[in-house]
Protein backbone atom coordinates (compact mmCIF):
# COMPACT_ATOMS: atom_id res chain seq x y z
CA UNK A 1 0.00 0.00 0.00
CA UNK A 2 1.23 3.58 -1.47
CA UNK A 3 1.90 5.89 1.60
CA UNK A 4 1.57 10.28 0.88
CA UNK A 5 3.56 11.78 3.49
CA UNK A 6 2.68 15.49 4.97
CA UNK A 7 5.49 16.50 2.77
CA UNK A 8 3.02 16.77 -0.03
CA UNK A 9 1.22 19.74 1.22
CA UNK A 10 -0.73 22.29 -1.18
CA UNK A 11 -3.07 25.31 0.00
CA UNK A 12 -5.12 25.49 -3.50
CA UNK A 13 -7.13 22.87 -5.66
CA UNK A 14 -5.81 23.85 -9.03
CA UNK A 15 -6.40 22.52 -12.45
CA UNK A 16 -2.99 21.11 -13.95
CA UNK A 17 -1.19 20.56 -10.68
CA UNK A 18 0.94 17.22 -10.97
CA UNK A 19 -0.31 14.88 -8.51
CA UNK A 20 1.45 14.15 -5.47
CA UNK A 21 0.30 9.98 -6.29
CA UNK A 22 -1.54 8.33 -8.66
CA UNK A 23 -4.04 5.06 -7.68
CA UNK A 24 -5.68 2.69 -9.62
CA UNK A 25 -9.87 2.68 -8.80
CA UNK A 26 -10.47 0.92 -5.80
CA UNK A 27 -6.88 1.38 -3.88
CA UNK A 28 -6.16 1.78 -0.65
CA UNK A 29 -3.87 4.42 0.51
CA UNK A 30 -2.05 6.17 3.52
CA UNK A 31 -2.34 9.78 4.13
CA UNK A 32 -1.07 11.59 6.91
CA UNK A 33 -2.20 14.78 7.11
CA UNK A 34 -1.14 17.73 9.05
CA UNK A 35 -3.40 20.12 11.35
CA UNK A 36 -4.85 22.84 11.10
CA UNK A 37 -1.82 24.90 12.55
CA UNK A 38 0.83 23.14 11.07
CA UNK A 39 2.22 21.71 14.70
CA UNK A 40 2.24 25.61 15.55
CA UNK A 41 0.79 26.12 19.02
CA UNK A 42 2.44 30.15 19.66
CA UNK A 43 -0.44 32.16 18.94
CA UNK A 44 1.61 34.94 17.68
CA UNK A 45 3.28 32.86 14.81
CA UNK A 46 0.17 31.71 13.79
CA UNK A 47 -1.34 35.50 13.61
CA UNK A 48 1.93 36.45 11.21
CA UNK A 49 1.32 32.61 9.47
CA UNK A 50 -2.44 33.24 9.11
CA UNK A 51 -4.40 30.09 8.67
CA UNK A 52 -4.25 28.35 5.21
CA UNK A 53 -6.05 25.14 5.38
CA UNK A 54 -3.16 22.86 4.89
CA UNK A 55 -4.38 19.98 3.06
CA UNK A 56 -2.38 16.71 1.40
CA UNK A 57 -2.42 15.95 -2.00
CA UNK A 58 -3.19 15.90 -4.96
CA UNK A 59 -4.13 12.15 -5.17
CA UNK A 60 -5.01 11.22 -9.05
CA UNK A 61 -6.94 8.48 -9.45
CA UNK A 62 -6.76 6.35 -13.09
CA UNK A 63 -9.85 6.29 -14.77
CA UNK A 64 -12.19 9.29 -12.75
CA UNK A 65 -13.67 11.64 -15.26
CA UNK A 66 -15.70 14.39 -15.70
CA UNK A 67 -19.22 13.33 -14.84
CA UNK A 68 -18.36 10.81 -12.46
CA UNK A 69 -17.68 10.79 -8.68
CA UNK A 70 -14.96 9.17 -6.32
CA UNK A 71 -16.50 7.22 -3.51
CA UNK A 72 -13.82 8.05 -0.64
CA UNK A 73 -13.94 5.19 1.88
CA UNK A 74 -12.35 6.37 5.99
CA UNK A 75 -11.02 2.80 6.84
CA UNK A 76 -8.99 4.70 9.73
CA UNK A 77 -8.27 7.73 11.01
CA UNK A 78 -5.58 8.09 13.55
CA UNK A 79 -4.50 11.24 15.66
CA UNK A 80 -0.75 11.32 15.54
CA UNK A 81 -0.12 13.85 17.92
CA UNK A 82 -1.82 15.79 20.90
CA UNK A 83 -3.98 17.93 19.39
CA UNK A 84 -4.96 21.93 20.61
CA UNK A 85 -7.84 24.68 20.06
CA UNK A 86 -7.17 28.22 19.40
CA UNK A 87 -9.18 31.18 20.10
CA UNK A 88 -7.96 33.56 17.53
CA UNK A 89 -9.22 37.63 17.05
CA UNK A 90 -11.84 38.06 14.67
CA UNK A 91 -13.20 34.41 14.61
CA UNK A 92 -15.46 32.02 16.02
CA UNK A 93 -19.28 33.03 17.22
CA UNK A 94 -18.65 35.54 19.37
CA UNK A 95 -15.70 37.40 18.47
CA UNK A 96 -16.71 40.62 19.67
CA UNK A 97 -16.40 39.01 23.20
CA UNK A 98 -13.50 36.87 22.69
CA UNK A 99 -10.81 39.36 21.34
CA UNK A 100 -8.04 37.58 22.77
CA UNK A 101 -6.08 34.69 21.59
CA UNK A 102 -6.21 31.56 24.02
CA UNK A 103 -4.56 28.06 23.20
CA UNK A 104 -5.73 25.18 24.68
CA UNK A 105 -3.66 22.13 24.11
CA UNK A 106 -4.76 18.73 25.26
CA UNK A 107 -3.34 15.09 25.39
CA UNK A 108 -4.16 11.84 24.13
CA UNK A 109 -4.74 9.65 26.42
CA UNK A 110 -7.51 5.99 26.85
CA UNK A 111 -9.13 7.01 23.87
CA UNK A 112 -10.03 10.56 25.41
CA UNK A 113 -8.51 13.92 24.72
CA UNK A 114 -7.52 15.54 27.94
CA UNK A 115 -8.16 19.53 28.94
CA UNK A 116 -5.37 20.88 31.11
CA UNK A 117 -8.40 21.11 33.78
CA UNK A 118 -8.36 17.25 33.43
CA UNK A 119 -11.52 17.31 31.79
CA UNK A 120 -11.86 14.42 29.56
CA UNK A 121 -13.97 13.72 26.42
CA UNK A 122 -14.15 11.01 24.26
CA UNK A 123 -11.80 10.81 20.95
CA UNK A 124 -13.87 11.03 17.84
CA UNK A 125 -11.68 11.69 15.08
CA UNK A 126 -12.95 13.26 12.01
CA UNK A 127 -11.45 14.29 9.28
CA UNK A 128 -12.48 18.24 8.04
CA UNK A 129 -11.45 18.89 4.65
CA UNK A 130 -11.78 16.70 1.62
CA UNK A 131 -11.90 17.78 -1.79
CA UNK A 132 -11.82 17.15 -5.19
CA UNK A 133 -10.23 20.08 -7.77
CA UNK A 134 -12.99 21.73 -9.39
CA UNK A 135 -12.34 23.62 -12.77
CA UNK A 136 -11.00 26.72 -11.09
CA UNK A 137 -8.25 27.80 -8.57
CA UNK A 138 -9.65 27.40 -5.18
CA UNK A 139 -8.17 27.83 -2.11
CA UNK A 140 -8.05 25.04 0.68
CA UNK A 141 -8.94 27.23 3.48
CA UNK A 142 -11.92 27.71 5.05
CA UNK A 143 -14.14 27.16 2.02
CA UNK A 144 -16.49 24.82 0.88
CA UNK A 145 -18.89 23.98 -2.73
CA UNK A 146 -20.00 21.18 -4.91
CA UNK A 147 -16.15 19.69 -4.86
CA UNK A 148 -16.50 19.68 -1.10
CA UNK A 149 -13.64 21.55 0.69
CA UNK A 150 -13.63 22.55 4.21
CA UNK A 151 -16.90 21.09 5.06
CA UNK A 152 -15.38 20.77 8.78
CA UNK A 153 -18.32 17.28 9.19
CA UNK A 154 -17.77 16.07 12.53
CA UNK A 155 -19.68 12.51 11.53
CA UNK A 156 -17.01 11.85 8.85
CA UNK A 157 -15.05 9.41 11.13
CA UNK A 158 -13.91 5.85 10.66
CA UNK A 159 -16.14 3.58 8.35
CA UNK A 160 -17.75 6.65 7.04
CA UNK A 161 -17.84 6.62 3.12
CA UNK A 162 -17.70 10.40 1.02
CA UNK A 163 -19.01 10.96 -2.93
CA UNK A 164 -17.38 13.55 -4.30
CA UNK A 165 -18.08 14.97 -8.10
CA UNK A 166 -14.80 14.48 -10.43
CA UNK A 167 -14.40 17.85 -12.34
CA UNK A 168 -11.36 17.58 -13.67
CA UNK A 169 -9.37 13.94 -14.91
CA UNK A 170 -8.39 11.89 -11.74
CA UNK A 171 -10.38 13.70 -9.74
CA UNK A 172 -7.09 15.38 -8.14
CA UNK A 173 -8.65 14.61 -4.76
CA UNK A 174 -6.60 15.94 -1.24
CA UNK A 175 -7.75 16.31 1.86
CA UNK A 176 -6.55 17.49 5.98
CA UNK A 177 -7.77 19.39 9.25
CA UNK A 178 -8.51 16.23 11.04
CA UNK A 179 -10.20 17.18 14.46
CA UNK A 180 -9.70 14.78 17.59
CA UNK A 181 -13.50 16.07 18.39
CA UNK A 182 -15.23 18.72 16.88
CA UNK A 183 -19.00 20.34 17.83
CA UNK A 184 -21.19 21.30 14.82
CA UNK A 185 -20.04 24.81 14.70
CA UNK A 186 -16.84 25.13 16.03
CA UNK A 187 -18.25 27.95 17.52
CA UNK A 188 -14.96 29.22 18.81
CA UNK A 189 -13.68 28.66 15.60
CA UNK A 190 -11.82 25.52 15.82
CA UNK A 191 -12.11 22.48 17.15
CA UNK A 192 -9.37 20.11 18.53
CA UNK A 193 -7.17 19.97 15.79
CA UNK A 194 -4.61 17.29 14.95
CA UNK A 195 -2.34 15.67 12.43
CA UNK A 196 -3.28 12.06 11.37
CA UNK A 197 -2.23 8.65 9.78
CA UNK A 198 -5.33 7.98 7.57
CA UNK A 199 -5.89 4.51 5.98
CA UNK A 200 -8.69 5.46 2.88
CA UNK A 201 -9.57 3.41 -0.19
CA UNK A 202 -10.92 5.61 -3.22
CA UNK A 203 -13.37 4.02 -6.20
CA UNK A 204 -14.36 5.85 -8.93
CA UNK A 205 -18.42 5.58 -9.56
CA UNK A 206 -18.53 6.29 -13.06
CA UNK A 207 -21.30 8.23 -14.06
CA UNK A 208 -22.50 9.26 -11.45
CA UNK A 209 -23.27 12.55 -11.92
CA UNK A 210 -23.76 13.91 -8.59
CA UNK A 211 -24.24 17.26 -8.33
CA UNK A 212 -22.33 17.78 -4.78
CA UNK A 213 -21.12 15.88 -1.99
CA UNK A 214 -22.26 13.05 -0.32
CA UNK A 215 -22.04 11.10 2.71
CA UNK A 216 -22.74 7.66 4.32
CA UNK A 217 -22.17 7.48 8.03
CA UNK A 218 -22.28 4.57 10.61
CA UNK A 219 -25.84 6.28 11.62
CA UNK A 220 -26.56 9.05 8.90
CA UNK A 221 -26.78 9.82 4.90
CA UNK A 222 -26.23 12.83 4.57
CA UNK A 223 -26.06 15.50 1.63
CA UNK A 224 -24.30 18.53 1.58
CA UNK A 225 -25.06 22.05 0.34
CA UNK A 226 -23.31 25.47 1.32
CA UNK A 227 -23.89 29.20 0.50
CA UNK A 228 -23.05 32.68 1.90
CA UNK A 229 -26.67 32.84 3.22
CA UNK A 230 -27.49 30.23 5.49
CA UNK A 231 -31.37 29.87 4.72
CA UNK A 232 -31.00 29.71 1.40
CA UNK A 233 -28.13 27.00 2.20
CA UNK A 234 -30.40 24.83 4.43
CA UNK A 235 -33.33 24.77 1.69
CA UNK A 236 -31.25 23.49 -0.68
CA UNK A 237 -29.70 20.86 1.56
CA UNK A 238 -33.86 19.84 2.45
CA UNK A 239 -34.60 19.88 -1.40
CA UNK A 240 -31.01 17.77 -2.33
CA UNK A 241 -32.39 15.32 0.39
CA UNK A 242 -36.36 14.97 -1.35
CA UNK A 243 -34.80 14.75 -4.71
CA UNK A 244 -32.75 12.19 -3.83
CA UNK A 245 -36.00 9.97 -2.29
CA UNK A 246 -37.43 10.94 -4.85
CA UNK A 247 -35.25 9.57 -8.05
CA UNK A 248 -33.26 7.10 -6.49
CA UNK A 249 -35.23 5.53 -4.12
CA UNK A 250 -38.73 6.31 -5.92
CA UNK A 251 -40.58 7.75 -2.76
CA UNK A 252 -43.43 10.28 -4.07
CA UNK A 253 -42.55 13.78 -3.39
CA UNK A 254 -44.80 14.34 -0.77
CA UNK A 255 -43.36 11.40 0.68
CA UNK A 256 -40.23 12.46 1.02
CA UNK A 257 -40.94 15.49 2.19
CA UNK A 258 -43.07 14.25 5.03
CA UNK A 259 -39.65 11.38 5.90
CA UNK A 260 -37.21 14.24 6.17
CA UNK A 261 -39.35 15.72 8.50
CA UNK A 262 -39.80 13.20 10.49
CA UNK A 263 -36.34 11.20 10.48
CA UNK A 264 -33.75 14.37 9.25
CA UNK A 265 -32.07 16.73 10.97
CA UNK A 266 -30.90 20.08 9.02
CA UNK A 267 -27.55 20.94 11.11
CA UNK A 268 -24.69 23.37 10.48
CA UNK A 269 -20.95 22.09 10.10
CA UNK A 270 -20.14 25.62 10.63
CA UNK A 271 -20.97 29.33 9.47
CA UNK A 272 -19.80 33.23 10.47
CA UNK A 273 -17.10 32.23 7.20
CA UNK A 274 -17.48 33.54 3.68
CA UNK A 275 -19.24 30.27 2.62
CA UNK A 276 -20.99 27.78 5.11
CA UNK A 277 -21.39 24.04 4.80
CA UNK A 278 -24.87 22.90 5.80
CA UNK A 279 -25.96 19.18 6.22
CA UNK A 280 -29.31 17.23 5.82
CA UNK A 281 -28.78 14.18 7.42
CA UNK A 282 -31.42 10.96 7.26
CA UNK A 283 -31.31 8.12 9.77
CA UNK A 284 -29.82 5.24 8.92
CA UNK A 285 -32.45 3.19 10.28
CA UNK A 286 -35.23 4.64 8.06
CA UNK A 287 -33.00 4.71 4.91
CA UNK A 288 -32.49 1.33 5.13
CA UNK A 289 -36.16 0.18 5.05
CA UNK A 290 -36.51 1.32 1.16
CA UNK A 291 -33.82 -0.40 -0.37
Amino acid sequence: MQKLTRDNIIYFLEPGTPPAVTIDSGEELMVETWDAFEGVRDPRVLEEKSLKGPAIGPIHVNGAEPGDALRVEFLSIVPKEDPAHMIMPGRGFLEEEFTEAYPTVMRLEDGNIVLPSGLKLPLCPSMGLVATTPTYRQSTASDSGPYGGDIDMKELVEGSTLFLPVFVPGGMLAMGDCHAVVGDGAVAGTGAECSSDTHIRVTVEKGMNISGPRAITPDHYVVLSHGEELGPAMKQAVRDMVDFLVEEKGMAPYDAYTLCSLAGDVRVSRTFRPISPVKMMLSRQALDQLG
